[in-house]
């Protein structure tokens, strides 16, 4: 009930103005109360300086530094495409997905309805991102992005109460969805937005001061067709924290034994093998 009188989309309108102002007073007190909260990481950053960045947003979607991380690249290793924490993961049964215990959500109405015949047998893991979390997400397996949408308009927080209270939750809110498609593997990328989520932004834009709206205009067009993607390539980022859903079509080829739920995974790190088929 709360959640509903809570006006999300207004805050996150007013919270983003915020964010991305460039007065250094304003900036450098948001910067420096969210490292004093949460204490994030800053060793893995590319800019370690926090006084340095423009704005409280700029902060928040840093780069990591190269040495970092290290991808696994071996042949039959799905890279975990965020940092985050597995919330769920399941076979696709009945055209659905496990939100939390007690609710489900439909494929259809999560990805779209030209794909649900396509991933309806399929398995799924959910990531959430936590505001420590480093926000960017990345390319899990190499192939072709097929297609790109957006979908949803709500805002509502995605955080651990919310997905045990709100039903349906995940496909309330706003999401990009992305196709990839390889010899071996076909898998959608959801990235869904939450309460106070400036945007998802695409990695094919050049301008990245896009409205809200031209972001999702951006995302139903797409990236340039034939575009290819290889594992550890940044397909987009969180301008604030949420969630991650990948949703794979065979569900046979995955060597599901590494996955369990409030599992810590790493952004380049393994997170699931494929089978040698």
């Amino acid at each position: 009930m709360m959640q509903k009188m809570i006006p999300h989309i207004f805050l996150t309108f007013m919270a983003g103005a915020l964010a991305n102002c460039k007065i250094k007073i304003i900036k450098n007190l948001l910067i420096r109360t969210f490292v004093a909260f949460y204490k994030p990481n800053l060793e893995e950053a590319m800019n370690k300086d926090i006084n340095s960045y423009s704005s409280y947003n700029d902060f928040f979607t840093r780069k990591l530094a190269k040495e970092s991380r290290i991808i696994e690249l071996s042949q039959n290793s799905f890279i975990s495409p965020v940092d985050g924490e597995i919330v769920s993961h399941g076979f696709i049964e009945g055209g659905k997905l496990l939100q939390a215990k007690k609710h489900n959500y439909e494929l259809h109405e999560l990805i779209g309805i030209d794909y649900q015949n396509k991933y309806k047998g399929g398995y799924f893991i959910t990531i959430y991102l936590a505001p420590t979390d480093y926000h960017r997400i990345h390319c899990p397996w190499d192939g072709e992005i097929v297609h790109s949408n957006h979908l949803g308009s709500s805002l509502y927080s995605v955080n651990k109460r919310a997905q045990e209270s709100i039903p349906r939750l995940y496909i309330k809110n706003e999401r990009s969805v992305l196709h990839i498609v390889s010899n071996s593997l076909e898998y959608a990328l959801v990235s869904v937005g939450a309460s106070i989520v400036g945007s998802i932004v695409p990695f094919w834009i050049n301008n990245k001061e896009c409205s809200r709206k031209e972001l999702v205009e951006e995302w139903k067009i797409g990236p340039p067709k034939h575009t290819n993607v290889k594992k550890g390539d940044e397909l987009a980022y969180f301008r604030m924290g949420s969630t991650v859903i990948l949703i794979f079509k065979d569900s046979y080829k995955i060597d599901l034994d590494s996955l369990k739920e409030n599992k810590l995974v790493k952004f380049g790190n393994k997170l699931v093998s494929l089978k040698n088929i």
